[in-house]
């Protein structure tokens, strides 16, 4: 008992650690994006601003939005996003660290009874053997009145020799 409580705690240690690797791997990559991100705007928008300048001078009457939205607020409503998507990924994770290891595992104590069907296959036969029996065999259903019943096949045929009362007849 004790050895299988050190093995989970060992599970629930490394699940931690990956974890946090995972997420400083996306912290990391995050920053690189950003910087990233933002040499390409500096780079866009000088080169935008001398093409600006170019044409105002060329075209006077030419008009055009020379502002551009600024870096930051774009930048930290994504960074704010990705990082609430990981923090909270990572809180499931460490709240529940053996809920993974959940699925895998086997039924230890069975559940009291009645147990249902446990041989289907069986089951099945059984029934059919019985159905099949109480259809092709004769018995007593009134024994007062007289009331028998008899195989289905000989059912069938009588039936198709008398007809049904009230039934229009087939024609031969």
């Amino acid at each position: 008992m004790a050895d299988r409580q050190q093995s989970r705690n060992r599970r629930a240690r490394r699940a931690r650690w990956r974890t946090l690797a995972c997420f400083g791997f996306f912290s990391v990559a995050l920053g690189f994006y950003v910087v990233l991100i933002r040499q390409l705007l500096a780079e866009r928008s000088t080169r935008v601003a001398t093409e600006a300048a170019g044409i105002a001078t060329r075209n006077p009457d030419t008009a055009f939005e020379p502002t551009d939205w600024k870096l930051m607020p774009v930048a930290a409503v994504y960074m704010g996003t990705l990082l609430l998507l990981v923090i909270s990924c990572a809180a499931i994770f460490l709240a529940y660290p053996g809920s993974m290891r959940d699925v895998g595992r086997k039924l230890s104590i069975n559940p009291p009874g009645p147990r249902l069907q446990i041989d289907t296959a069986a089951d099945l036969r059984r029934f059919r053997a019985k159905v099949a029996q109480r259809l092709n065999s004769y018995y007593w259903i009134d024994k007062q009145k007289g009331t028998v019943h008899i195989p289905i096949e000989q059912a069938m045929q009588k039936l198709v020799k008398t007809g049904i009362p009230g039934f229009p007849k087939a024609q031969q």
